[in-house]
C-alpha cells in the first residue's frame, strides 16, 4: 500500500464528487422549491425555447377568446334591439290591417299618428344601440372586425347592415323605414295605401328578420370559435406544463438519493482524511 502526506488521492475524489452531488442537490431544492424543471436556459435552453413559445400562444389565445366574447356580444345586443325591433313592427302591422278598413280621413289620420311614433321608436333603437361607444346601426354598413386566434390575420368580419327610420311628423305624412339599400313607406292615409303597407310591412319584418338572422349567424361562428380556441388553449398550456414544470415525484426521489449520497461523501471524505496519518505509525 502506497502511503503519500503531499497529495491525498482518495480525499479529493470524494471531495470532487460531493461538490457534484451537492450541486445536484442544489438544482433538486431549486426544482421543488419554484415547480419549475426549466428554472433558467442553462437548465434546458431547447425546452425553455419551446415552453415559451408556447405560453406566449397560450396568452394570445386567451386575448382571442376574449375578443372573440366581445363579438358574441355586439351580437346579442343587436339581436336584442332587432327583436324589439319585430315586436314594435307587429303593431304598426296590425295598424295598418285597421287602416285598410272602411274607415274616414280623421279615423286614418289618427292611425296614421301611432304609426309614426311607432316608427319614431324604431328610429331611436336604430340610433342608440351600440356596444362600447361604437353605434351599430345607422346611416352606413358598420364592420366590426372581431380579432379572434393568436396569429395574424385570424379575423372575422361583422357587417351590419344600414337600418333608420324617417317618422312622419303629421298624421297626414307616411314613415319610411330603411334597412339595408331597401326603402319601406308605411303610409295610411288612404284605404288602398293601408292596403298596400299590409304587405310592405309583412317585407320591411323579414328584412328585419334577415338581419337579426346574419347576427345570429356570427354569434354562431363566434361561439364554435371561442369553444375551439379553449381546447387548443388547454392542450397547449398542457403541453408547455410537460416541459417546464417539474415532476414532483421524480424529483424528490433524485433529492433523496443526492441527500444520502452527501451524508455518505462526507463521511467518506472524514475517512479519506484519515488515511495519511497512518505515516505517523510508520515512524514510530
Amino acid at each position: 500500500m502506497a502511503l503519500r502526506i503531499n497529495y491525498n488521492y482518495q480525499a479529493d475524489f470524494t471531495h470532487t464528487n460531493l461538490l457534484r452531488t451537492e450541486a445536484d442537490m442544489n438544482k433538486s431544492l431549486e426544482r421543488l422549491a419554484t415547480g419549475y424543471r426549466i428554472n433558467s436556459a442553462a437548465d434546458d435552453a431547447a425546452g425553455l425555447y419551446i415552453a415559451d413559445q408556447l405560453k406566449t400562444y397560450a396568452t394570445s389565445l386567451d386575448q382571442g377568446i376574449r375578443n372573440a366574447q366581445d363579438g358574441v356580444s355586439i351580437a346579442q345586443i343587436g339581436q336584442g334591439a332587432l327583436s324589439e325591433v319585430y315586436n314594435i313592427l307587429n303593431d304598426v302591422k296590425s295598424k295598418t290591417i285597421q287602416a285598410s278598413n272602411t274607415l274616414d280621413d280623421q279615423a286614418r289620420a289618427e292611425i296614421q299618428q301611432d304609426i309614426n311614433s311607432l316608427v319614431d321608436s324604431v328610429s331611436k333603437i336604430f340610433t342608440d344601440t351600440e356596444f362600447n361607444g361604437m353605434t351599430l346601426f345607422g346611416t352606413a354598413a358598420t364592420t366590426f372586425t372581431i380579432h379572434y386566434g393568436g396569429r395574424t390575420d385570424q379575423n372575422l368580419a361583422m357587417v351590419v347592415s344600414t337600418a333608420t327610420a324617417d317618422a312622419g311628423t303629421a298624421g297626414t305624412i307616411a314613415s319610411t323605414v330603411t334597412i339595408g339599400t331597401a326603402g319601406y313607406s308605411i303610409d295610411v292615409t288612404s284605404q288602398t295605401a293601408a292596403n298596400t303597407s299590409v304587405e310592405t310591412v309583412d317585407d320591411l319584418i323579414k328584412a328585419v328578420d334577415d338581419l337579426a338572422a346574419k347576427l345570429g349567424s356570427n354569434q354562431i361562428e363566434l361561439e364554435k370559435i371561442i369553444s375551439n380556441n379553449q381546447t387548443i388553449k388547454v392542450n397547449t398550456s398542457e403541453a408547455e406544463s410537460r416541459i417546464r414544470n417539474v415532476d414532483f415525484a421524480k424529483e424528490m426521489s433524485e433529492y433523496t438519493k443526492n441527500q444520502i449520497l452527501m451524508q455518505s461523501g462526507t463521511a467518506m471524505l472524514g475517512q479519506a482524511n484519515q488515511q495519511p496519518q497512518l505515516v505517523l505509525q510508520l515512524l514510530r
